[in-house]
């Protein structure tokens, strides 16, 4: 709306994320393979895929946390919800 238009933050934060593959870089990718599924690039496919199909943000919150023992204060783990919100938010 004219909200974000009025008051643009940095281009990175107010762009529409429609995909999280598409959102990350290759470096993303590698440190939230080895921070959030302990250097397993499978199990990192596998949640980006699960992630992709939610319908609601609150759906990918629910599969973390059902999934995933993440530390909420990680870096990686800020990443992902930061693209997600972006995503469905």
């Amino acid at each position: 709306g004219a909200d974000t238009i009025a008051c643009p933050k940095g281009v990175a934060e107010s762009t529409p994320v429609v995909s999280l593959r598409e959102a990350l870089g290759v470096a993303d990718k590698f440190m939230l393979i080895r921070e959030l599924f302990d250097g397993d690039a499978e199990a990192y496919e596998k949640a980006i895929d699960a992630l992709e199909a939610q319908p609601s943000f609150d759906d990918c919150i629910i599969y973390i946390a059902e999934n995933f023992a993440w530390r909420p204060s990680s870096e990686g783990a800020k990443l992902i919800m930061d693209l997600l919100q972006r995503k469905l938010g």
